[in-house]
């Protein structure tokens, strides 16, 4: 991973959420692949942070007791099992202000979209990740309106995404007033059920949502 670039992005972060040594369990270690080397010599850097006005957010690399533990966040009862296959075999190591994951599948790296559950290749390792990062930060990190947002009222808690009321995938805008703070684990569940009701609908299809519990 280029240093320069890394001190770039640590340079927007603030403090680390996690102490050190950072901890990697078996199943993070396995998933991250060859990709693993490059999540360590990050976590050695800086174990988790937030950066660019919250927008970016990098789990820490901490035991999954931990509410925003790697290991706690990709465990398949936390929010994953509600995609059902639509999120295996992905590593999900950080996010955005909308929750939109960046992930690593076969050592590569993608975003997962959080309303559908597609993925799209954004780089070939984390190196390429940063780069992506930096940029393209804006669009990326939605950077911007996590700012106006926070100006508008208050800061962002760190275990917080914001979610659309309207959906993107809906028609939803990307303005202040169609956004509310949500638990990002609750996010990623309620989002999770719509992902998988709507992921054979056709472009243009009525939507009708079932909530189960």
């Amino acid at each position: 991973m280029d240093r320069r670039s890394l001190t770039l992005l640590l340079d927007s972060a603030e403090p680390a959420l996690g102490a050190s040594p950072p901890y990697l369990g078996a199943w993070v270690r396995r998933h991250a692949g060859p990709r693993l080397a490059e999540l360590e010599s990050l976590y050695r850097e800086r174990n988790g942070f937030l950066a660019f006005d919250r927008a970016l957010r990098v789990f820490p690399a901490i035991p999954p007791a931990h509410a925003l533990s790697i290991n706690r966040w990709n465990g398949l009862r936390i929010w994953r099992d509600s995609y059902g296959r639509l999120a295996n075999d992905l590593l999900f190591f950080a996010d955005d202000i909308f929750g939109v994951q960046f992930c690593i599948q076969s050592g590569k790296v993608f975003t997962f979209d959080p309303e559908t559950a597609a993925l799209e290749q954004i780089a070939e390792d984390l190196a390429g990740w940063l780069a992506v990062i930096l940029s393209e930060t804006d669009y990326r990190t939605g950077r911007p309106f996590a700012l106006d947002w926070q100006t508008a009222n208050g800061l962002i808690e760190p275990t917080q995404r914001l979610v659309p009321k309207q959906l993107f995938m809906l028609g939803g805008d990307y303005v202040l007033t169609n956004f509310y703070v949500l638990d990002a684990v609750e996010a990623m569940r309620f989002r999770g059920d719509v992902a998988q009701q709507t992921q054979h609908l056709p472009d243009g299809a009525k939507v009708r949502f079932v909530v189960t519990e």
